[in-house]
């Protein structure tokens, strides 16, 4: 099976901004597309947890 991206793979906050073309479901033709897209939509979001709490991104206090 393909590895994952990991959200150690980001050093950059530009990195955040190709977040979708970054996190893609390896396996693709294996996999239902619903389930594929839950499963990219948990991915993208451990990936902006993990900018914001490693101090890799900032959210401003607007």
């Amino acid at each position: 099976m393909a590895k994952r991206n990991s959200p150690n793979d980001f050093k950059a906050a530009d990195d955040l901004s190709r977040l979708s073309e970054i996190v893609v479901d390896k396996r693709g033709g294996k996999r239902a597309s619903a389930r594929g897209g839950r499963r990219n939509r948990h991915y993208e979001k451990q990936f902006l947890d993990n900018a914001v709490k490693t101090g890799l991104y900032r959210q401003s206090d607007d």
